[in-house]
Order: structure tokens, then sequence, then C-alpha cells
């Protein structure tokens, strides 16, 4: 009797024990599987921007300029055209202005901007940024213009604007400024828009729009610029 109640003894210690290593091995098993659905995500940052500014009509970069503005910061200031602003012309930093005190232009608007990309007769050339006043700014050729049409294309390296290191969410604008000779050069569009602003992440692409107004020449009259980060 008494060996008969050790065998029902070991018999039971015998199917716990049994029971915690089937237990343990589910256990095991699905931690396993689930580290091995588990993905991690690799984020790539993008090195540069292609831009496309789309116009109502061909570009005339005789009789007009065309900015585009670039800023790690959300409160980017350029002249806006008139009526809206009737005081600040839409020139690069060390132009002597027509309206307004140079150091207005500073604290105003160039202490906003990171650097700024100008399409004119000459071409596209990139200019860096911080804008003091009395520093000299260079221009820096990217390409020529090429055939006349109602784009504006151009790719540039963020590292050429973001020398100290390209921030999470670039903010930009796009102006377009009637060039005559000898006359101030007020702006004549610009992106009227809240989401003038992209990441850096590889890939991302955004295109605002802008609206149509008939009453602007439709070689300044900007239609929706698209920009993308590769």
């Amino acid at each position: 009797m008494q060996n008969l109640k050790v065998k029902i003894k070991n018999y039971g210690f015998i199917n716990i024990l049994k029971f915690i290593i089937f237990a343990f091995c589910i256990i095991s098993f699905t931690f396993t599987l689930g580290c091995a659905r588990t993905v991690t995500s690799i984020i790539s940052y993008g090195e540069q921007m292609t831009v496309t500014v789309t116009l109502n009509g061909p570009a005339d970069v005789n009789a007009n300029h065309y900015f585009m503005v670039l800023s790690s910061d959300s409160n980017l200031k350029t002249p806006l055209p008139p009526p809206d602003n009737i005081d600040y012309e839409m020139i690069e930093p060390g132009t002597t202005p027509q309206r307004g005190s140079v150091e207005a232009y500073y604290t105003t608007y160039y202490s906003t901007w990171s650097g700024y990309i100008i399409a004119d007769s000459g071409g596209y050339f990139l200019v860096d940024g911080p804008f003091i006043q009395g520093q000299v700014t260079t221009r820096e050729p990217i390409s020529t213009v090429g055939e006349t049409s109602a784009t504006l294309t151009y790719t540039v390296r963020l590292g050429q604007i973001f020398q100290s290191g390209v921030p999470d969410t670039i903010y930009f604008d796009v102006v377009s400024v009637p060039w005559p000779s000898g006359g101030a050069k007020l702006p004549a569009d610009h992106l009227n828009s809240t989401n003038a602003y992209i990441s850096k992440v590889s890939g991302s692409t955004q295109t605002v729009d802008d609206t149509d107004n008939a009453y602007i020449d439709p070689a300044a009259n900007i239609i929706k610029c698209t920009v993308t980060i590769q």
C-alpha cells in the first residue's frame, strides 16, 4: 500500500513537471514568433531636393526673377505682392533697396531665411545663409535655364543650404518678381498656402497649389510648386 502511494505521488509530480515544461515551450515559441514578426523601421533621410514650379504661361527670365526661399523656421517671411505690401521689394541680400531701409529687410525677412535659389537670365543659382547685414553673399551656379516653358525645374543638395544640418521640416516659399530696369522690384505672386513645407525623409513629396489670378502676367502667375526629397 505504501509503495502504491509513492507511485501515485510520483505520477502526479511527473504530470506537473510535464505541464510546466509544456507551458514553458509554448511561451518561448510565442515570444520567438512575436519577435520574428517585429520589423525594425529604418528611416532614410534625403540628400537632395527636386523642385518644379509651374506657371500659367512660359517663364520669362528676362522680364522676371523667380525665387525659392528655404528655411528651418516656420516663421519664414518674404515680401508679399501688392496690395498686401508696397513698402518692400523682393531682392537679394546685399542689394540696395529702392523702398524701405536695409535694416528692415534683414530683421524682417532675411533673418528668417536659410538660403534661396534664384532663376534669372543667367540660369539657376543657389545662395546659402545665414544672411547678416554687411556680409557678402555668393551665388553658386546650379544649371542653365534651358528651353523656355511653363515650368522651372532644378535639383539642389540640401547640405548646400542647410550646412549646419538639415532640419526635420523644411519650409519654403516661391516668389515671382517683375524686374524692371531701374524700377522697384515688387513681387507679383507667391505661394499663398499654409502647407508649404516638407519632411526631410527620403521619398517625401509635397505639391502646393496656388490660387490662379487672371490679373497677374502668365509668366509670373504661379500655379503650383512640387517638391520631392531624394
